[in-house]
């Protein structure tokens, strides 16, 4: 998995590399550079026929900007640097770089926003402005030049991190770079992979520049983002001599009368993940419907109440197959009864089985107060009206509940799956995984009961519950984007999920042919 980090762990990373390892910082200024010059000729042509301009801060990462001045000049480029601050201000190897420019004759030329500098003439605008350390509101020439860079007609290259994003948060405090690309220098910034901040990063290029790793401070970053060879290692193996038994029991609780959609879309899901053997446990009057579903999932009909949802009586019929089964899924179309809520509580003080809790399960959980019962080692799988449910607490903004997730999931010794844009998975220790698959297209009904299904099939197949958890979510979108590849977003529902999991299993298997291996890329989605 690629290591997102602060931007203070990236700032102890820095130090190491220098202070303690010895490596000049201005040959790792040197490599980021580069990096940046070689993104603008792989996504722009040329160098040569190219007009650029630079817009450089007084610190680090302004020195950054007059280094890849420099080297698109000695390329052969048309380059304008701007420089916005104080020069008296520069220092150490900014200093030496600004130098090197002058010494070129590459006059850096100062902003001043009453001069209604306009960019709309370059072809390529980088913002070297701030750094990964910059959190406040941009103010005064620094939010003229950002609002310039936003109304340009050219490319936009962010350095390390747009200006304005907050690099830890991903917050916006005012206004922010919206960049087409950003090249961030050997680890992700968990803000670039976060909202709002992932909005205006645009193409995300995590590009190494010769920094030692340090394993004490790469295992305490708060999130990490994982790649296709993560997910391959941890898929179950299919032996020849293999047959069902060895796959895993999976037992879904799920269903109501007129919500029997749930039940199914959950079940064939957890099925496509490879699990050998699916049971539905629903309520009587609607098992005909699931049977018929699909020949492949068995069924139990269990008492229900008047209003067609799961007795408190059916936790006798269900004790046998609690037994039988490797994991549980609970959750899905149960309706929200009041008799329905204690077959919940007793079925959570019963069950020794790995359990997902999704849906209206969780509503449940919320509403009957039933958070101390839930068992060490479950997956909930909110989504954010079900997770400020939970907690009893509105949240801000997505960080904030994204921090109450993590210490959910640490308090609780569980498996926080919260859903969103972008889903992350919480384990106890406190690691966020950031899904970077899937797509609008799954704002639609019955996805979230295909990721239930899934999350299952995986966790009776034996992964960890974590590793279920993210597995299950970056497959799920994996499909997602596949089947709206070939259908559109719009016209993405739930059952398209399901029908494309083979192809997302088959694209693990063959990988991405044109990925180069000197960097990392994905796409953040800019949005204007």
């Amino acid at each position: 998995m690629i290591p997102l980090l602060t931007s203070d762990q990236m700032r102890a990373l820095d130090a190491h590399a220098i202070d303690e390892i010895g490596i000049p910082g201005i040959v790792l200024m040197e490599n980021a550079a580069r990096s940046v010059v070689d993104a603008i000729e792989e996504r722009a042509g040329d160098v040569e026929f190219l007009s650029v301009a630079v817009l450089c801060g007084p610190g680090n990462n302004g020195g950054d900007g007059f280094a890849i001045a420099r080297q698109l000049h000695l390329r052969g480029a048309d380059v304008d640097v701007f420089l916005l601050g104080d020069e008296a201000a520069l220092k150490d190897d900014a200093l030496t770089n600004y130098l090197l420019l002058k010494a070129l004759d590459l006059q850096p030329m100062p902003w001043e926003a009453e001069d209604g500098i306009t960019l709309d003439d370059y072809d390529v605008i980088v913002d070297a402005l701030f750094g990964t350390g910059a959190s406040r509101a941009p103010e005064d020439v620094y939010l003229d030049a950002i609002r310039s860079i936003n109304d340009s007609n050219g490319m936009v290259v962010a350095v390390d991190v747009p200006s304005g994003m907050d690099a830890s948060t991903g917050r916006i405090a005012g206004e922010a770079v919206l960049a087409d690309v950003t090249v961030t220098f050997q680890c992700g910034k968990c803000g670039l992979l976060l909202p709002p901040g992932r909005d205006y990063a645009g193409d995300l290029i995590v590009a190494p520049i010769s920094i030692p790793e340090r394993e004490d401070i790469l295992a305490e970053a708060p999130f990490a983002l994982p790649e296709d060879e993560d997910v391959l290692a941890l898929l179950p193996l299919r032996p020849r001599e293999a047959h069902k038994g060895v796959f895993g029991n999976l037992l879904v609780i799920a269903g109501s009368r007129g919500l029997s959609g749930a039940a199914r879309l959950s079940g064939l899901a957890a099925l496509r993940t490879g699990v050998g053997l699916v049971k539905i446990a629903t309520p009587e009057s609607i098992r005909s419907e699931v049977a018929a579903f699909r020949a492949e999932l068995m069924t139990i009909g269990l008492p229900e109440t008047p209003a067609g949802t799961i007795a408190s009586s059916a936790i006798e019929v269900l004790k046998p197959h609690l037994e039988w089964a490797d994991a549980v899924a609970l959750g899905p179309g149960l309706g929200t009864d009041k008799e329905t809520a204690r077959f919940v509580a007793a079925l959570l003080k019963e069950t020794e089985r790995p359990l997902v809790v999704d849906a209206d399960g969780l509503n449940l959980i919320a509403q009957h107060n039933l958070q101390d019962s839930v068992p060490a080692g479950t997956i909930l799988t909110p989504h954010p009206g079900e997770f400020d449910r939970l907690t009893g607490k509105k949240h801000e903004d997505f960080f904030a509940r994204a921090e109450a997730a993590r210490s959910l999931a640490s308090e609780r010794e569980i498996v926080v799956v919260l859903k969103g844009a972008p889903t992350i998975c919480f384990d106890p220790p406190g690691l966020g995984v950031i899904n970077p698959t899937g797509n609008p297209g799954l704002a639609t009904a019955g996805t979230g009961d295909v990721l239930t299904g899934m999350i299952a099939g995986f966790l009776a197949q034996g992964l960890d519950p974590h590793s279920a958890a993210w597995v299950g979510a970056y497959l799920h979108g994996r499909a997602a984007d596949i089947a709206a590849d070939e259908l559109s977003e719009a016209a993405l529902v739930a059952a398209d999920v399901i029908a494309t999991l083979p192809e997302a299993f088959a694209s693990l298997e063959h990988g991405d042919e044109d990925e180069g291996e000197d960097s990392h890329s994905c796409s953040c989605g800019r949005t204007a």
